[in-house]
C-alpha cells in the first residue's frame, strides 16, 4: 500500500492568477462535513494580466481540482463531495471549470509516527488498517492540509497528463496479515 500527498506545483511558469486571491498564498480548508454551508456553484475571475497555465490542482484560496482530476478522484473514492467553481477570464473570453474538493478527514496516524518535543511531526507514518479501503482523504490534523491519494490514483492521474501537480510519497506502515 503506497500513498502520496497531492500538492500544487507553485513553480509552474505563466500560471493563472485569480483577481481577488493569491493561489500561492494562505489557504482555507473545508471538509466534507462543511458541504451544506458552501454554495453549489461559485464564480471567480482571473486578473487582466493572468498567465495561461492552469494547474489541475490549486491549493489556495481553497482546494480546487480540474474536471479531469475530479473524474479520477470520483472513480476511486465513494461519496466524494465537490462544489463547482467557474473561473472566468474576461480578457480572453474563456471559462474554466474547477471543483472545490471537500474531503473526509481520517485519523490514520500509525503508532510509528514520530514527533518532536514541540509537537510537530518528525516522521509521518500512516496506518494501513486505519486507512482501510480509502483512496483519497485528508488527515484529521491541520498540520497536513494536502490530500493523500493512493498509488492507483496517482498512476491514473499521470496517465491523463495532469499539469501543475507534485506527488510526494508518504511512509505507510508495513504489517502482516
Amino acid at each position: 500500500m503506497r500513498f502520496f500527498t497531492m500538492e500544487q506545483d507553485k513553480t509552474l511558469p505563466d500560471m493563472i492568477r485569480f483577481r481577488d486571491f493569491d493561489i500561492c498564498g494562505p489557504r482555507h480548508i473545508f471538509y466534507k462535513e462543511d458541504a451544506q454551508d458552501i454554495d453549489e456553484s461559485t464564480m471567480m475571475y482571473l486578473t487582466k494580466d493572468s498567465g495561461e497555465a492552469a494547474p489541475d490542482f490549486i491549493q489556495s484560496p481553497v482546494s480546487l481540482v480540474s474536471d479531469k482530476v475530479k473524474k479520477v478522484l470520483d472513480l476511486y473514492e465513494d461519496d466524494m463531495v465537490f462544489k463547482t467553481v467557474t473561473v472566468a477570464d474576461k480578457e480572453r473570453e474563456t471559462i474554466r471549470v474547477y471543483h472545490h474538493l471537500l474531503l473526509e478527514q481520517l485519523e490514520v496516524f500509525s503508532d510509528r509516527t514520530e514527533f518532536y518535543s514541540n509537537g510537530s511531526v518528525r516522521r509521518l507514518v500512516l496506518d494501513p488498517k486505519k486507512i482501510g479501503e480509502h483512496k483519497v482523504f485528508l488527515l484529521n490534523d491541520k498540520r497536513f492540509p494536502n490530500p493523500f491519494i493512493s498509488l492507483e490514483v496517482v498512476e491514473s492521474l499521470l496517465r491523463r497528463n495532469v499539469m501543475g501537480i507534485v506527488f510526494k510519497e508518504t511512509e505507510v506502515e508495513v504489517w502482516q496479515n
